[in-house]
């Protein structure tokens, strides 16, 4: 085994970080992040992202960057839509049999003569679960708590009430025996 002095080794430190800083460039520059943040790499090129990028500040870095810079892209060059678009949306989506009007069984147009922005949209709800209002809540977890103190208490009183009868019961059966004892004596 050789030894290394203390200087070689740092020296030998510093030129591997050196030469990880150079490839670690390279890499950025081969326009992989480019790729990974557009969501075009390949899952080799994700899965070796993913693994170098908690290691190599320069590559968070870089991603972060592009990824603002894309950012900024996108507000500077942003079109709004034409106007007139919502309106032909909502047109469109009145078309669709689900949300045409309601119309009565003769025919005739129930929502005539009504505002066009009060119109629903009849919906059947298949739901199975019990909604109710959200302040009710608390007041049936608190009749649930009181229901369950109460059924405590009734279990409570009525193991006390079969205890109280067994005393009774030996009591009454020490005063038969102690009365049957002293007659016995007097006959």
């Amino acid at each position: 085994m050789s030894c290394i002095p203390v200087g070689g080794l740092l020296r030998a430190c510093l030129l591997i970080i050196r030469k990880t800083r150079v490839k670690i460039q390279e890499y950025i520059a081969s326009g992989i992040i480019e790729s990974y943040a557009l969501g075009l790499a390949s899952e080799e090129d994700v899965a070796q992202i993913e693994r170098l990028l908690p290691f190599h500040p320069p590559l968070r870095e870089a991603l972060s960057d592009f990824e603002f810079q894309l950012e900024l892209f996108a507000l500077e060059h942003s079109v709004p839509p034409p106007p007139g678009a919502r309106e032909k949306i909502l047109d469109r989506l009145r078309e669709v049999p689900a949300v045409r009007r309601v119309y009565r069984q003769d025919g005739q147009d129930d929502q005539k003569g009504k505002d066009r922005s009060s119109e629903y949209i009849p919906i059947e709800h298949s739901s199975t679960h019990i909604k109710v209002h959200k302040y009710w809540r608390p007041a049936f977890i608190a009749v649930f708590i009181l229901s369950k103190i109460l059924l405590a208490l009734a279990i409570y009183y009525f193991v006390q009430n079969q205890h109280a009868q067994k005393e009774v019961q030996q009591l009454q059966e020490k005063l038969i025996k102690a009365s049957g004892s002293t007659t016995e004596p007097g006959k």
